[in-house]
């Protein structure tokens, strides 16, 4: 599930939350429900957007959730049909269970780079995602790990299927990357998934224009360039509800800016 489908998920299930709040205030006769209650509009708002987005991967649920939204106002205008949001709550809870729950043991990045490129691919894994960001092992695909494809795996295959369940691809382009058969494949592949955050890190010793049509199509950032590195653990902030620590990230960049630089 991508991001914007996760993130309407997470909203409709904070307003089941306020609504079901609601209808057990108002049955235990405490008439002050709007204080928890978002409302019905909110909900059918929330719901319908929910639908378009889950159409293709959840069929039957984005159809059952439009059936029960024809009947989910009640009698009064301020309250909602308990028997319909009752299937509704269901319905959320199935998706919540198989999108969200299991959410936390995919990937979150896909770090595509040259073998040649294993000391600054180790620190910027090590430094940034890890200690910077507070990523874990199990959060990040990197090939440099011995046990991200065993012995007998398809490598082909358990390429594409970590780059299809991951929300980023990093690219550390550098010379050696350019020169990698096996490299340029993985940079086609990340172009060629919709709905994946692709990011180009130019390594040191490398110009822009080496980019080749990366140069044209994206910018590139250098992987020395402290404020890019920023701009970084913002947007990860931002994207997974990461509350900041700069003292703790500036100290970890830093370490990392050391190690390439030396």
């Amino acid at each position: 599930m991508n991001e914007k489908r996760r993130q309407l998920l997470l909203k409709a299930m904070e307003v089941c939350e306020g609504i079901a709040k609601a209808i057990t205030l108002k049955n235990n006769g405490k008439p002050f429900c709007n204080t928890y209650c978002p409302g019905e509009d909110v909900l059918i708002s929330v719901l319908n957007q929910l639908i378009v987005e889950i159409k293709d991967i959840e069929p039957e649920c984005s159809q059952r959730l439009m059936v029960e939204l024809q009947n989910i106002k009640g009698l009064s205008n301020q309250c909602v049909n308990t028997f319909s949001f009752g299937a509704i709550l269901a319905i959320v809870n199935i998706l919540r269970m198989k999108h969200i729950n299991v959410q936390k043991n995919e990937k979150k990045f896909f770090i595509s780079h040259s073998s040649l490129d294993k000391t600054i691919v180790n620190g910027f894994v090590k430094e940034i995602l890890k200690i910077g960001c507070g990523f874990k092992d199990n959060e990040i695909f990197c090939t440099l790990d011995s046990t991200s494809i065993r012995t007998g795996d398809d490598f082909r295959e358990k390429i594409i299927m970590n780059m299809k369940d991951c929300d980023y691809i990093l690219l550390f382009i550098s010379e050696s990357y350019n020169l990698s058969d096996i490299c340029k494949n993985e940079m086609g592949a990340a172009w060629a998934l919709k709905e994946k955050r692709v990011l180009p890190f130019i390594l040191p010793r490398v110009s822009f224009e080496q980019m080749g049509f990366l140069n044209v199509v994206k910018q590139g950032a250098s992987i020395t360039d402290k404020r890019k590195l920023d701009e970084f653990y913002n947007e990860l902030c931002e994207c997974y509800n990461i509350h900041p620590d700069w003292p703790s990230f500036n100290k970890a960049k830093e370490e990392f800016i050391e190690l390439i630089t030396q």
